[in-house]
């Protein structure tokens, strides 16, 4: 049986010249409206024009092929390169017939694995490839992750502190994905009770422009909650994301965090996993579980 890890994230440009072709690849093929395009070259200049996801997800791709000995790795992006398409013809050239497909993301969610699963078919259907794919949605369930954050927290978070943790939030009621809202409330809570932290709460950031119905609370909403000077600090906890990417680096710690500042407090954040140890044993465990399924 020849196999591969299939790792798939999102993508983002690499240069300022990028970013229009990303964005006509993130609507579909049709020109991105101006807004848009304003609003993205704002976030991005203030990082060079560049998200540290790109390098970070390289790293993590080459730290888990010389770690993982039962698959070869690969690493496709759903708007970037090398995009889904483009690494399924490589798959089906090399002859694999059994693929481990991999969102990289961590809260359990139907609707979030099928955003990467229905390219990954269509690629596949395209080509006139069919292995067989074993796939696995979110990987909270590993404990090398759960270490993770303990250990993270472990190191931002004092006394006199909130600990804040924070997903993506998603344009749908909470009926509608309770996978997903049930999952980030009860792993949220088990890191805080493991660690003996009481002050805690969780909410969603990152909401998009378009749609009336989002998850919530929104982190300005607990946010609004907290009185003036309640605490030290707000640390905040995404573990709803696995590595430093914009959504973290400027609608969390920027834009949440002037607000954060503005209420006499001070703003941290608990560093992401990015390709850490602890990532790399994260990917070991779920390739684990989806091989014995």
């Amino acid at each position: 049986m020849k196999r591969a890890l299939f790792m798939m994230a999102y993508g983002s440009p690499e240069r300022k010249e990028d970013i229009i072709e990303y964005l006509r690849d993130v609507f579909g093929g049709r020109e991105p409206p101006q807004f848009v395009i304003d609003e993205t070259n704002r976030k991005y200049s203030r990082f060079g024009f560049r998200s540290p996801s790109i390098d970070i997800l390289r790293k993590l791709k080459g730290q888990a092929t010389d770690s993982i000995e039962s698959a070869d790795v690969y690493l496709a992006f759903k708007h970037w390169k090398p995009s889904i398409q483009q690494a399924v013809n490589e798959l089906k050239e090399r002859r694999y017939n059994e693929i481990y497909a991999l969102p990289l993301f961590p809260i359990k969610s139907t609707s979030i694995q099928a955003s990467y699963l229905h390219p990954l078919n269509d690629a596949m259907s395209e080509s006139g490839y069919h292995p067989a794919v074993r796939s696995i949605s979110g990987m909270s369930e590993t404990g090398s992750l759960t270490d993770f954050w303990l250990e993270s927290i472990s190191n931002s978070f004092n006394d006199g502190d909130f600990l804040m943790f924070t997903a993506h939030s998603l344009p749908h009621t909470v009926e509608q994905e309770p996978e997903y809202y049930n999952t980030f409330e009860g792993w949220s809570s088990r890191i805080a009770k493991e660690m003996g932290i009481e002050d805690f709460g969780f909410a969603f950031q990152s909401r998009g422009a378009y749609g009336k119905t989002w998850l919530e609370p929104s982190v300005y909403d607990l946010l609004e909650k907290i009185g003036p000077n309640e605490y030290k600090n707000i640390v905040t906890v995404p573990v709803g994301f696995l590595y430093d990417h914009l959504e973290v680096l400027y609608d969390l710690d920027y834009l949440f965090g002037e607000k954060v500042k503005e209420k006499g407090m001070g703003y941290k954040r608990a560093e992401l996993p990015n390709n850490s140890e602890l990532m790399v044993n994260a990917i070991k465990e779920t390739v684990e579980m989806m091989s014995n399924e």
